[in-house]
């Protein structure tokens, strides 16, 4: 048998509590009570309530002020379907919820997640508002117990040190990484998880796409109650079991055996319009977790899925900005009729080059920008210029030399670090170690590292790209020409990396036809 009470008035009205055959729960005001009741009149452990085979009894635990049943004074008492029991202003009422459970729509099992069918068992369910802080409420009332005061500092401190967790991810994955680190510190679990909702919204399936143990390990498999996961996802619910070794919720189900599994904690992972996901943590402890510790992980479910979401609108922007530049580098080779998709493959040049010089990802990713904008400034040469099949003339080649002064100028308006970070590629990608180059005639180390990179990459794509007049030569070739070049136009560290990266295989880009340059951009 199954069942059920909800609570009808008090502070926490509209919440509901579930027991199954055979257990038996203490209501009261300590906090290692089954069910923690809010309220002045509640004594420390006010009652129990224990379910039979077909009926459930609840009997005074000679509490101060009384329990009650209809408004009738008990010792114990069996309790029928819609009968009413008061502790103070607290009343619960036993409804009947005897129907057999059913599936959530959607949801599916793999191999890491496990979602299934919901029976009976006791589990505590509350509406959180995390904006609330409603255990602070209750500390504030009961001022004489010390051990209460401590938990509102490590609450508040908690809650503090989780934001700025959160707010140092770097990435999407990076505050996965923070947020799991932050619900096993709040709750004292042994593994958490972060189950998310695609997309699509209400309905879709739930991927698991996180999980971390206490000692920073795997996680492994995950079994999860369909109807509690449906709860959380769709009512927005938090809610805890006490022992998911006996909660036919979980099925009996092999990894909840195997791993010793006895408390289980989900909350949803919020932002102020949706939810997008559930937050889980489990312990092989028995009654390891408290509504405090389930108040706290629904803010801090509040406060990752704000992080979540910030952090996708800002992938949304890198994406888009990425876009908008690899739109402006096409622009500016379809100018240059004999240099179409030079600019992506000197990114793809510098990028690798960088790589093998130790760059980081975010490094690699300001080559990959500056590479692909490199020649912005030949927006600001004549068109007869850039396209003319024979050689320069010397006023002609002067204002060629002008395009990285044009193209530092142009990005300079952009009020974006990203862009302050490239500009030393675009601007100095023609200057040359031994100082004959241009701008600005700069040798050795005083040009920028990314200049002296880029100086390379654009060499080598410049050597082994068709032309109207010529037919690109081998990657040996050019890089033969580059060797010849190391110390008098290139840095001796920049040409050894492309060397070795040739060695290996690493250096030659995917080849593909160009188009004729005379139909570029028409």
């Amino acid at each position: 048998m199954r069942f059920e009470f909800v609570v009808r008035s008090g502070k926490e009205a509209g919440r509901s509590v579930v027991l199954a055959t055979g257990q038996t729960i203490a209501l009261g005001r300590l906090k290692d009570c089954d069910v923690v009741v809010d309220d002045e009149a509640a004594s420390r452990r006010h009652c129990t309530v224990t379910a039979r085979a077909e009926v459930c009894v609840v009997a005074d635990l000679q509490s101060a002020n009384g329990t009650f049943v209809n408004e009738r004074r008990i010792t114990t008492t069996e309790l029928a379907k819609g009968d009413k029991v008061r502790i103070g202003s607290t009343v619960l009422e036993l409804i009947d919820v005897n129907v057999p459970g059913t599936a959530v729509r959607g949801m599916h099992s793999t191999t890491s997640l496990s979602l299934v069918e919901a029976s009976s068992q006791t589990m505590v369910q509350r509406a959180v508002d995390p904006t609330k802080l409603e255990f602070l409420s209750q500390v504030s009332k009961r001022k004489d117990e010390a051990g209460l005061l401590a938990s509102a500092q490590k609450y508040l401190t908690t809650l503090h040190k989780v934001s700025e967790i959160l707010s140092r991810a770097s990435s999407v994955e990076a505050l996965f990484d923070s947020i799991l680190m932050a619900i096993l510190e709040v709750s004292g679990g042994d593994r958490a998880a972060i189950l998310m909702r695609p997309s699509e919204g209400e309905g879709a399936e739930v991927d698991l796409v996180a999980v971390r143990t206490k000692d920073g390990g795997a996680g492994g498999a995950v079994t999860l109650s369909r109807t509690v996961v449906k709860d959380v996802l769709d009512k927005g619910i938090s809610v805890f079991t006490d022992d998911a070794l006996a909660d036919e919720r979980y099925g009996g189900g092999e990894s909840i055996v195997r791993q010793r599994i006895r408390s289980v904690m989900c909350a949803p992972m919020r932002t102020t319009d949706q939810i997008l996901g559930v937050l889980y943590v489990d312990s092989q402890v028995a009654r390891e977790f408290s509504e405090a510790e389930l108040e706290l992980l629904a803010a801090v479910g509040n406060q990752a899925g704000i992080a979540l979401h910030r952090a996708r609108l800002m992938a949304e922007v890198e994406r888009l900005f990425l876009d908008v530049m690899k739109a402006i580098a096409s622009i500016i080779d379809a100018k240059d009729g004999y240099t179409h998709k030079h600019s992506e493959r000197v990114a793809a040049f510098g990028v690798r080059l960088a790589h093998h010089l130790g760059f980081d990802a975010d490094s690699r990713a300001v080559v990959e920008l500056s590479g692909l904008l490199h020649d912005v400034g030949k927006i600001g040469v004549p068109d007869a210029i850039l396209n003319k099949p024979g050689k320069l003339t010397d006023s002609e080649f002067g204002e060629m030399r002008l395009h990285p002064l044009h193209g530092a100028r142009i990005l300079s308006n952009i009020q974006s670090q990203k862009v302050v970070n490239l500009l030393p590629g675009v601007k100095y990608h023609h200057e040359r170690w031994d100082g004959k180059g241009y701008p600005e005639g700069l040798a050795g180390e005083s040009i920028p590292l990314l200049g002296r990179l880029l100086g390379v990459a654009d060499f080598l794509d410049a050597l082994t790209s068709d032309r109207s007049y010529r037919k690109g030569l081998p990657l040996e070739e050019a890089l033969a020409m580059v060797i010849e070049l190391e110390g008098k136009a290139f840095d001796p560290v920049v040409v050894k990396a492309a060397v070795e990266l040739h060695a290996k295989g690493e250096l030659a880009l995917p080849t593909a036809p160009n188009p004729d340059p005379l139909k570029v951009g028409g």
